[in-house]
């Protein structure tokens, strides 16, 4: 499954799922009282308000708790959509067992726990879907028309790649270059072209281009990879202990970076 946009674990994004979730709660809770949810929070005693303001205080402080651990763990793990699913719906289910122990003692022995504790997650659920599925198609959207934008084209920054016979084969902007790789006697120039990455390969060795791509800004962090730094968001070590280059690009498997290149690269960031 594709993995989840960089953007996902930004400060920035995280800031929007623990404020605006909240809020989106207690405003559509306060003025719609949708399902039983009156009664179950006011407990049959007439708390609702008092606990609508408690449980939104609840929700927000796990979010604030998620999120930034979510934030902390960015370098060390790539999730996939099901995988962030699964984390915002772990969120509602945490949040939910925290109301159930508020909630739970007020109701006593009226109502079962367990009873309390998964209305809450189904009401939770019902509400709070709709600021989850907002957020995320708002990142989305935005990550999308970011990708539209066309690499603005500078004649002095045109890269211009010759096979191996010096015949001229592909012209492009170096800003646009998202790293190249060498494979037997070819290269793949992989590249955006109107948001959209390429790959253009082309008959020739690391060797004989690299003073070229030197000399335009790429470089080197592996025997097989050029990179241009500027799309690189970070560098991090697998569980086996080996550097990788996250891009900024869905979709783009990392790239491997050689100890011997990793203060170099590690610097331009």
């Amino acid at each position: 499954m594709t993995a989840i946009s960089r953007k996902f674990y930004k400060m920035s994004a995280n800031i929007l799922y623990f404020t605006l979730v909240p809020l989106f709660y207690f405003l559509f809770t306060l003025a719609y009282e949708p399902f039983e949810i009156t009664d179950y929070l006011g407990v049959g005693k007439g708390y609702f308000t008092e606990n609508l303001i408690f449980t939104s205080l609840i929700l927000m402080a796990v979010l604030v708790v998620s999120r930034m651990l979510l934030y902390i763990l960015r370098h060390v793990i790539d999730m996939n959509w099901a995988l962030y699913i699964s984390w915002c719906v772990g969120e509602v289910v945490v949040t939910g067992l925290f109301w159930s122990i508020l909630l739970g003692i007020e109701w006593g022995s009226v109502i079962p726990y367990l009873t309390v504790m998964s209305t809450g997650v189904l009401y939770l659920a019902a509400i709070t879907v709709y600021p989850y599925a907002i957020i995320t198609m708002a990142i989305q959207l935005h990550l999308t028309s970011g990708a539209k934008q066309a690499v603005p084209v500078d004649d002095k920054s045109l890269v211009r790649f010759h096979d191996d016979q010096k015949r001229l084969k592909f012209i492009i902007s170096s800003p646009a270059i998202l790293y190249i790789e060498a494979e037997d006697n070819y290269v793949h120039i992989v590249h955006l072209d109107n948001g959209r990455v390429k790959d253009f390969t082309l008959r020739s060795s690391m060797r004989a281009l690299e003073d070229t791509l030197t000399k335009h800004g790429l470089v080197r962090c592996h025997r097989s990879f050029f990179v241009n730094a500027d799309h690189v968001e970070l560098v991090r070590k697998d569980l086996n202990g080996y550097a990788l280059a996250q891009l900024d690009r869905d979709g783009l498997d990392p790239i491997p970076v050689s100890r011997k290149y990793y203060d170099s690269l590690s610097s331009l960031l």
